[in-house]
């Protein structure tokens, strides 16, 4: 019972890791490259900078970057002590990724309620940017998501690499 709920986390989790890191790749840090480049020309050849590509940027930035992080973790392509990490062997990094991994979901897990509990309140109040006055209601729901499947990824593959099979398709734990 108790590994057939895991299956099915690590299903999910590993479907939905993989949706976010598209979201990123290909939404998320093409569109920054062309904001940013559009305010850079506006800004430095026309004298005259796009008053709320500050938000949207750094909107953007927040969504491809919390979009990547479960399919970095899966990866090992998280930040880590390596200087550390590396020297260790056998139990020893094995603790050292389940201590990482426990830690991980405590912080991503009150951050997920945290941001599930500002989406209504925001949403109520009509919460904008500064000068963007688009709501941010939806953004926030976005890092809960992440959050979640991040959560996820962390106790399917509590050690955060991937391993391959003789095909090379990866094979998940």
């Amino acid at each position: 019972m108790i590994n057939s709920l895991f299956d099915r986390v690590d299903r999910w989790s590993n479907w939905a890791a993989q949706r976010l890191f598209h979201v990123s790749v290909y939404g998320g840090l093409p569109a920054l490259v062309v904001l940013v480049t559009l305010d850079v020309i506006l800004r430095y050849v026309f004298d005259s900078p796009l008053r709320w590509g500050r938000n949207v940027n750094g909107l953007l930035l927040l969504i491809s970057t919390f979009s990547a992080l479960p399919h970095a973790w899966d990866r090992g392509y998280h930040i880590r002590m390596e200087l550390f990490h590396g020297r260790m062997k056998g139990t020893s990094r094995g603790w050292a990724d389940i201590v990482a991994a426990a830690s991980g979901i405590g912080v991503l897990s009150l951050l997920m309620v945290q941001a599930w509990r500002f989406v209504p309140y925001m949403v109520r109040t009509g919460e904008t940017g500064e000068e963007l006055l688009v709501p941010v209601w939806p953004f926030m729901a976005v890092l809960g998501i992440c959050a979640m499947v991040f959560v996820g990824r962390m106790l399917a593959n509590p050690g955060g690499k991937a391993t391959l099979t003789r095909e090379g398709d990866e094979l998940w734990r």
